[in-house]
């Protein structure tokens, strides 16, 4: 495997510069060890970022959308090119097999080009005016700064969702991308100075995330700000945002159940959903986790649950034969080990897994629970990691309450052949994103947005674009 350097720095007005407020390392999950650095900023160079926006807006914002779709297609040509090099750095420090690794990037590369198609496609209308020989324009306009700040789980798909919608959109960035997975952030920017994107319009920052949310959204000159994490931190940000009416587009918390009816196929479920389950160590706010089984199949799907995850190889990403990787850091290890404790000491069963590896890295085994009592935690609480939880359920009213209970509001999963269920299954639970007999994956040419605790805005589609322009109605008549 060929040496990759894992370093990160900052890049503010189309420099790169170290960081100057200290550095911390660049850990790979799978051994625990220093693959490289990471530079962060101080209150000045945060600043400066803005201010290199803020002077960059005027000159992108009125080139034309072919233009700047241009730039984010060559971006995506370039992302391909340089795929088999950008996923080795993906595999060492997010923990993802080189499998989940290639593929994210690849949904990445698809996102860049079809947020780069949709760059000449924004567009207003035309309404009929209200007075004989008057019209209506609704005309989108780009907003100005924004702010994006992305998290670990999915660093290459997420960094290239924000910057790309609100560049096709007219707007310039500050990218506060995560301190756990700066090296796929960077050479993801890096594609989009390499494909000409003006000084100033991408600026990418690490850096404490505290402080440094509090003095990007204190700022006048941000005008929107797109965060993907979790719920308690986006309250925290649309606190910091308020003051400043600063527009929130915010993808939070999952807790997908999965509601699976008497007459499914109990062998397709475990098919269709162990990947979306344990994919990329089940770190996913749409990973399904909560089974809600029929009791007359709820048995069959613990045993089949346990048989495939017996079959997952837990190890490093860069042993092709790798099926499972580790979990990202020691904080996710800690959180999977107390919600095993707490829902044993509430009765549950552990049918597989429920420990953590002896050996170097972040490892756990994937995990399949049943006989949960309706307090234990990790029903309220998003696991974020490769572990299940199976309960029986008699009726549709009561799969619907179980389902619906908990602060999220963002998957679910139906798997059922009949359509009467079906229906009524999806009329009455309480998300934004369901699949049913299949998972429901977040791709570019669709709106997707989290609902009550999981979120609001969208991301994805036309709707994503226009989230980041204001509808300006300009209603004219002849002089």
């Amino acid at each position: 495997m060929a040496e990759i350097n894992l370093d990160a720095h900052l890049l503010i007005n189309g420099r790169w510069e170290e960081g100057r407020s200290g550095s911390q390392p660049n850990i790979d999950p799978g051994t625990g060890e220093t693959v490289g650095l990471v530079t962060l900023a101080d209150t000045g160079q945060v600043q400066a970022a803005l201010d290199a926006a803020h002077r960059a807006f005027p000159c992108w914002s009125t080139l034309t959308g072919q233009a700047r779709g241009a730039i984010l297609k060559k971006s995506s040509a370039l992302l391909a090119d340089r795929i088999e090099d950008i996923a080795q750095g993906l595999v060492l420090e997010s923990g993802k097999t080189r499998s989940d690794a290639i593929g994210e990037l690849r949904r990445t590369i698809e996102t860049l080009a079809w947020n780069g198609e949709e760059a000449s496609r924004i567009s207003g209308k035309v309404y009929q005016g209200v007075v004989p020989g008057s019209t209506r324009l609704s005309v989108p306009r780009p907003l100005g700064v924004v702010v994006a700040i992305t998290p670990w789980n999915f660093p290459a798909v997420l960094v290239g969702r924000k910057l790309s919608a609100a560049l096709a959109a007219g707007c310039t960035v500050v990218l506060k991308a995560s301190e756990f997975t700066p090296y796929t952030a960077r050479t993801i920017v890096q594609t989009l100075i390499d494909a000409g994107v003006p000084d100033g319009v991408v600026n990418l920052i690490y850096g404490d995330p505290g402080p440094v949310s509090k003095q990007l959204m204190a700022s006048s000159l941000v005008k929107a700000v797109s965060f993907t994490g979790s719920t308690n931190v986006g309250k925290q940000l649309a606190a910091l945002a308020a003051p400043n009416l600063i527009r929130p587009i915010f993808e939070l918390g999952g807790h997908a159940p999965v509601i699976v009816w008497d007459d499914a196929d109990v062998e397709n479920v475990v098919r269709v959903t162990a990947p979306a389950k344990f994919g990329s160590a089940g770190q996913s706010c749409v990973a399904p986790t909560r089974y809600l089984a029929h009791h007359s199949v709820h048995d069959a799907l613990v045993d089949t649950l346990v048989a495939k995850a017996k079959t997952y190889k837990l190890g490093h990403g860069v042993d092709d034969s790798t099926t499972l990787g580790p979990v990202a850091h020691a904080g996710r290890v800690a959180s999977f080990l107390h919600l095993v404790q707490d829902a044993v000491a509430k009765g549950a069963v552990i049918n597989i897994g429920g420990k953590k590896l002896d050996r170097q890295g972040f490892y756990v085994e994937p995990t399949v629970l049943s006989s949960v009592s309706r307090d234990a935690e990790i029903l309220l609480e998003e696991p974020f990691g490769p572990i299940a939880t199976v309960q029986a359920v008699e009726t549709i009213d009561q799969a619907i309450a179980l389902a619906n209970a908990g602060e999220y509001s963002f998957a679910a999963y139906v798997f059922t052949n009949s359509i009467r269920v079906r229906d009524e299954l999806v009329r009455r639970l309480n998300a934004s994103n369901i699949g049913v007999n299949q998972t429901a994956p977040s791709l570019p040419d669709v709106p997707l947005g989290g609902l009550g605790n999981s979120g609001y805005g969208y991301e994805g589609g036309t709707e994503g674009v226009l989230a980041y322009t204001h509808l300006r109605l300009i209603s004219q008549s002849a002089g």
